[in-house]
């Protein structure tokens, strides 16, 4: 039996599939939304005991079979010309609910093998944990390949997707909860190693939006977020709860700057346990991205502005900072710095770990504002139970540690502006994968320069 507030059956329902049951099971009954509301009126609950009753002691499922529901059959979609086969493929897609709005390439079986000769593992094997929740499909490499092919990518970029959903999948992302969620969490994923450059994400100008030079980042996250709508049920309204939907078209897929990264500056794959050199993925769940304007630092007045200007962003209290700073391991968010801005910092003795010890000192909360803004419930809690960095009536911390904030170094060659992307609902750390690049990577790049031309230089 389960009790969910109105609108929140159909997430109910995704959630049961992940656990493996049946379409029907088991028994739901939604309460209205004031029915939550202090001093709220308990009729409802009185006037509908006995299906409360009922579904607590008799309901029993219609299916009792286990089993894996396999794929059906691929589906003909026919028209006049090729072009209006795939608009109306597009137009089945969308009253299917499949699609996420733009037009979708035509996930033919021999576009699909052309996908696949992007990595060396079967078409069935299984990625990672497989459940994509909450409703529970499972990510096998065809599934993923297929919603690579309808995203517009290419050979190239599978071997990223899939480490991708490996480490969307992984237990400490908790991914389950940025779906029944009302917040717009939704994936980020960074790349590490020479296998970005190679396969044109963009880590420079721009690099979080539109880029026909770089057009890796924008396929992958797109495909990502088709996986997440497609196997996982993200569907708005229906799947999804979140109030609005942010990044979520394609999510944000992009490299780090490792050419840009000044004299001592690691990069973020390094920070994270890898070596260097090695192709990784770091995945996050974020909610939302904001500009910061005044980035240069090339004394040691205006970098003292530029910091101060990014701590008081990153020290407009945030929820976040409430239900999830407390984690030892959870990103609070993303600092983004251009190459210039870093180089300035390195020049100046400002290290990575110096600049995180700056702004976890400088985005403390007054306690004041803690107690106009925080859940007071949680505060509560954290100080009984020994909040260690969280001490009543004192400034509050954002995070545990000055390492939960994370820099990267991403978005050109000057400095006129940094980046903060806020860390989002349900993970209790970051995860990472590597990438496995399959044996023939070297002839799918020639492959790639022959459809896109030579490779960027920048």
């Amino acid at each position: 039996m389960v009790f969910t507030r109105k609108g929140f059956s159909q997430v109910v329902g995704n959630a049961l599939a992940g656990f493996g049951f049946a379409p029907e099971a088991p028994s739901i009954y939604e309460f209205p939304l004031e029915l939550f509301l202090p001093g709220s009126d308990l009729t409802p609950i009185r006037e509908n005991i006995d299906k409360v009753v009922y579904g607590l002691t008799k309901w029993e499922p219609k299916v009792k079979q286990k089993g894996v529901v396999e794929p059906g059959a691929n589906i003909p979609v026919r028209g006049a010309t090729y072009e209006e086969a795939v608009q109306n493929m597009n137009y089945l897609f969308l009253t299917n609910l499949w699609a996420d709005g733009l037009p979708l390439l035509p996930a033919t079986e021999s576009r699909v093998n052309w996908i696949l000769t992007g990595t060396d593992l079967s078409p069935s094997s299984v990625i990672g944990e497989g459940k994509v929740l909450t409703r529970g499909g499972i990510a096998t490499v065809k599934q993923v390949a297929i919603s690579l092919a309808m995203a517009g990518g290419r050979p190239e970029y599978l071997p990223v997707l899939i480490a991708a959903v490996e480490a969307m999948l992984k237990p400490p992302l908790r991914h389950q909860h940025w779906q029944p969620t009302t917040a717009s969490t939704h994936p980020i994923v960074i790349v590490n190693g020479p296998a970005a450059k190679e396969l044109r994400l963009n880590s420079g100008y721009g690099c979080l939006g539109p880029d026909p030079v770089h057009p890796a980042g924008a396929s992958i996250g797109r495909a990502l977020r088709l996986i997440q709508m497609n196997l996982g049920g993200a569907l708005p309204g229906i799947g999804t709860m979140a109030i609005h939907g942010a990044n979520r078209y394609t999510n944000i897929v992009f490299a780090e700057d490792e050419d840009g990264l000044p004299q001592g500056w690691k990069p973020l794959s390094v920070e994270r346990g890898f070596a260097p050199g090695k192709n990784v993925v770091t995945v996050h769940a974020v909610e939302g991205t904001v500009n910061i304007n005044g980035a240069s630092t090339t004394t040691p007045e205006v970098i003292s502005t530029a910091l101060n200007r990014l701590a008081g962003f990153i020290g407009v209290p945030s929820d976040r900072y409430w239900s999830y700073g407390r984690q030892p391991d959870y990103p609070v968010g993303i600092a983004l710095f251009a190459r210039a801005s870093a180089k300035g910092l390195a020049d100046h003795g400002w290290s990575k770990e110096k600049v995180k010890a700056f702004l976890w000192e400088n985005t403390k909360i007054p306690w004041s504002m803690v107690q106009k803004m925080g859940t007071a419930q949680e505060v509560e809690t954290w100080l009984k139970n020994g909040a260690g960095a969280y001490v009543k009536g004192q400034p509050w911390p954002i995070t545990l540690d000055p390492k939960n904030i994370m820099i990267v170094v991403a978005g050109g060659e000057q400095s006129g502006h940094m980046y903060w992307i806020q860390g989002g609902n349900g993970p209790v750390a970051a995860t990472n994968a590597e990438i496995q690049l399959p044996a023939r990577w070297k002839d799918l790049l020639k492959a790639a320069e022959g459809d896109l031309g030579p490779p960027p230089a920048f």
